[in-house]
């Protein structure tokens, strides 16, 4: 039992994100649970006994300042909760508003838990990313097989405007894959690997695999989102990297990604089919029976409402009686009354401008706050769940809730571990370099950076890392430094990235 002492607070994180997001997939209840444990991580320390361990409150939680810089992003997301608590002086259907409020939960639970968590280094992070990765192509492989051997009735049945057999929702399914596959994008381009080199191949492979069954089970929101959430990342890496013909040029590669896919995917082919044959039955009035139809009165619907009650809503707890009752006076073909299909309208109608206003400040403020969206990753989250709330009301179910705050807590706890500084720390020369030129100094989420070039230097930060620079190393590729402490996994040197005056570090001193 000695191996029990050698686990950190931060395996067992990993090893949580990893089972949620198996549950994610699976199983909703084992996911609730999940969801529970990273609190209790955060809230208690524990102390090896000469039985078991012994229980005890953590020095972060006892130390909690929910004020500090670091906390903030945190603390915004708790906001989410607050919108459905102080929306209860107009409620009248306190079972639905019971229910929206159980839904937001998380934000305040988990918003409350990153408070309290340690940084996340970045190997612990891509190491959760690899897992998913794994994890969504060999589901994807046994859904793959599944077609196969049921090919002319998955067929059939898509030409009358079901989906491919996934687990459980498509939808979330779809949201999961389009997220595996942003986590792949990052594993690629900061070049992980945990141990062998033919690992980064694997990851090349799963990736474009992923890719190409995401195409495949022709989920518009999972496909829209995942372009929303990469273009964001091409104007990240575009911006960098001064080159602003990359999120241009990923844009062209989609659109002909979209119409390649529907030559050659016959399921592409009659999802898109269908949609089209859809939009037509609802221009003659007939699409009572049809899933797109009942989205855009669903969309109507919401608008309406909105109109109705500008400035605060109808009321979250109200929402629901409300669309029955329009649905019923205005659209009685439609056989299913449906909450508006839109994140950004359902809160227009539930609590007006005003609650639209906050959710957009909670939601979208931690992106802002201490230079987060300089953080790869989060941005490209938040376009893919932005994308996602234009065409689902994302977090009105657990399942929805539960991806949205467990990724985005994730990647708001990786940032913890830097900040960004300005004009930042100074570096002090200890060994003779080869040139006589001064240096400025960065480190970014991914990439460290140095802005002039000497060799046979040595630096050390506050004990914390070193790196030593042999002589005839290349700035633009990754060979001969010696690194140690919790660095980056990949470390590249270009003077193209930093900017004077601009620096990222994890240390706040010099040696």
């Amino acid at each position: 039992m000695h191996w029990i002492a050698r686990v950190t607070r931060l395996d067992l994180l990993v090893l949580i994100y990893f089972i949620a997001c198996i549950c994610m997939i699976f199983s909703p209840f084992v996911l609730s649970v999940t969801m529970w444990l990273i609190p209790a991580l955060g809230l208690f320390a524990y102390s090896y006994g000469q039985t078991w361990y012994i229980p005890r409150l953590s020095e972060r939680a006892l130390s909690l300042q929910p004020l500090a810089p670091e906390n903030r992003s945190f603390l915004l997301l708790t906001g989410l909760f607050l919108i459905i608590l102080l929306s209860a002086f107009q409620t009248e259907d306190w079972s639905y508003w019971w229910e929206r409020l159980r839904i937001r939960l998380p934000f305040l639970i988990l918003g409350l838990s990153g408070m309290i968590l340690p940084g996340l280094p970045q190997r612990r992070l891509h190491a959760i990313l690899a897992l998913l990765l794994g994890f969504m192509t060999l589901t994807c492989l046994g859904v793959g097989i599944n077609y196969l051997m049921h090919a002319d009735v998955i067929q059939a049945a898509m030409i009358r405007g079901h989906s491919i057999p996934v687990p459980r929702n498509h939808i979330r399914f779809s949201l999961v894959l389009a997220m595996s596959i942003l986590g792949g994008i990052e594993l690629i381009r900061t070049r992980y690997t945990y141990r062998w080199s033919w690992e980064r191949k694997a990851i090349i492979s799963a990736t474009v695999f992923l890719v190409f069954m995401l195409h495949f089970l022709s989920v518009r929101t999972g496909i829209l989102a995942f372009y929303g959430g990469a273009i964001l990342l091409g104007f990240w890496v575009g911006f960098r990297s001064r080159k602003v013909w990359i999120p241009l040029v990923l844009c062209a590669g989609f659109a002909t990604l979209l119409w390649g896919g529907y030559h050659v995917l016959p399921s592409l082919k009659s999802k898109i089919d269908y949609m089209r044959y859809d939009l037509a039955m609802y221009r003659q009035g007939e699409g009572g029976q049809y899933a797109d139809s009942g989205r855009i009165v669903s969309l109507k619907t919401g608008l309406k409402i909105f109109r109705s009650h500008p400035w605060y809503g109808i009321g979250v707890g109200n929402l629901r009686q409300e669309v029955n009752r329009i649905f019923k006076e205005d659209y009685p073909d439609y056989a299913e009354p449906l909450t508006p299909h839109n994140q950004f309208i359902y809160v227009m109608a539930g609590t007006g401008i005003v609650g639209l206003g906050l959710f957009l400040f909670f939601f979208f403020g931690p992106l802002f706050i201490n230079g987060n969206f300089r953080a790869p990753l989060l941005l490209s989250f938040y376009g893919l769940t932005g994308t996602a709330f234009l065409l689902e009301h994302t977090i009105e179910n657990s399942m929805g809730t539960g991806f949205v705050v467990l990724f985005l807590i994730l990647f708001v706890v990786e940032t913890k571990r830097l900040k960004w500084r300005s004009p930042g720390i100074r570096l002090r020369r200890v060994g003779r370099a080869a040139n006589r030129t001064g240096y400025e100094f960065g480190v970014d989420p991914e990439f460290l950076f140095l802005r002039r070039y000497a060799f046979d230097s040595h630096f050390h930060f506050s004990g914390q890392f070193c790196f030593t620079w042999r002589p005839g190393f290349s700035p633009y590729r990754e060979s001969g430094i010696a690194l140690s402490g919790d660095l980056p996994a990949s470390v590249l040197f270009t003077k193209r990235y930093l900017r004077p005056g601009q620096v990222f570090c994890g240390t706040d001193s010099c040696r």
